[in-house]
C-alpha cells in the first residue's frame, strides 16, 4: 500500500482536505514525537514538516508534495508499508503484535485492563486489535456488526494500523456461556471504565460484551476522515 494523493499538498498546492490528511498522518509516522494534527489543513505547521522532510533529499525543499513527484515517492519509502509489515489475518496475530496495532495512546490504557484482569485470576487474550475494513465489511455482513467502518480499523494515511478498539476474551472460556457465569464480562467492563474506556456491553441495542473503545460513537466520521478512509 502507498500514499496517494490526488493534487498537490503544501505551499502552493492545491491542498484538500483527504490529500492533505493523508500526508500529514505518513509525516507523522515519520517524525512520531512532533505529531502534526490531522486535521486537512495544510497551515505553516504542515508546511514546516514537509520543508523539513525534503532537506534529507533536496538542497532547496520547496514546501510542497506532487502527486507522482520525488517527494511523494520519498514519503512512500520512508513510511512503513502495510503489505509488508502487517499482513495476514490479524485476529491469528501474536498478542505483542496486536498491542503494536493500537494507537499509542489507547494501547496503555488495554495494558492496564490486562494487567486488572489477571490480577482478578481470568487469563485475558486480545482476540482483535486492529483489523481491516474488508474484515470489518465482512463481519457486517454476517450480521456480527452495525457499522462498516469501527475503531478497529482506524489506521495512518499510508495504511499502518492504529486502532482505538479491542476484543478480549478468556482464553478458556472466549465468547460461551462460561464467560458470564464466571464474570468475565462484568470484569472487563469494569477495568475498562476504570481506565476512562467505553465498554460494549453497555450498549443497548447490540451487545459486544468483548469491545472495549477509546472514544464515543460519535466520533467514529472523525477517525475515518484520519484514517484517510472517508
Amino acid at each position: 500500500m502507498s500514499i496517494r494523493i490526488g493534487a498537490s499538498v503544501g505551499r502552493g498546492g492545491v491542498n484538500r482536505k483527504p490529500d492533505t490528511r493523508r500526508i500529514q498522518g505518513a509525516l507523522n509516522e515519520v517524525y512520531p514525537a512532533l505529531a502534526l494534527a490531522v486535521d486537512g489543513l495544510c497551515g505553516p505547521a504542515t508546511v514546516r514538516r514537509i520543508e523539513r522532510f525534503q532537506r534529507g533529499f533536496m538542497r532547496a525543499p520547496d514546501g510542497r508534495i506532487d502527486p507522482g513527484g520525488r517527494s511523494l515517492a520519498r514519503l512512500n519509502t520512508a513510511v512503513p508499508s502495510l503489505q509488508d509489515e502487517w499482513r495476514g489475518d490479524s485476529s491469528n496475530w501474536s498478542q505483542a503484535r496486536k498491542l503494536a496495532s493500537l494507537d499509542p495512546g489507547f494501547r496503555g490504557k488495554v495494558e492496564s485492563v490486562l494487567e486488572q484482569l489477571e490480577s482478578d485470576g481470568f487469563r485475558p487474550r486480545i482476540y482483535y486489535g486492529w483489523r481491516s475494513v474488508a474484515v470489518q465489511r465482512e463481519l457486517l455482513r454476517n450480521g456480527h456488526s452495525r457499522v462498516s467502518f469501527s475503531f478497529h480499523n482506524a489506521q495512518y494515511p499510508a495504511g499502518r494500523p492504529r486502532a482505538h478498539a479491542v476484543d478480549i476474551i478468556d482464553r478458556r472460556w472466549a465468547w460461551s456461556e462460561a464467560a458470564q457465569e464466571n464474570g468475565f464480562w462484568e470484569a472487563l467492563g469494569r477495568a475498562g471504565r476504570a481506565e476512562g474506556l467505553y465498554w460494549g456491553g453497555s450498549w443497548i441495542k447490540f451487545k459486544d460484551y468483548a469491545h472495549l473503545q477509546r472514544f464515543p460513537n460519535y466520533r467514529l466520521a472523525e477517525i475515518r476522515r484520519q484514517s484517510g478512509l472517508a
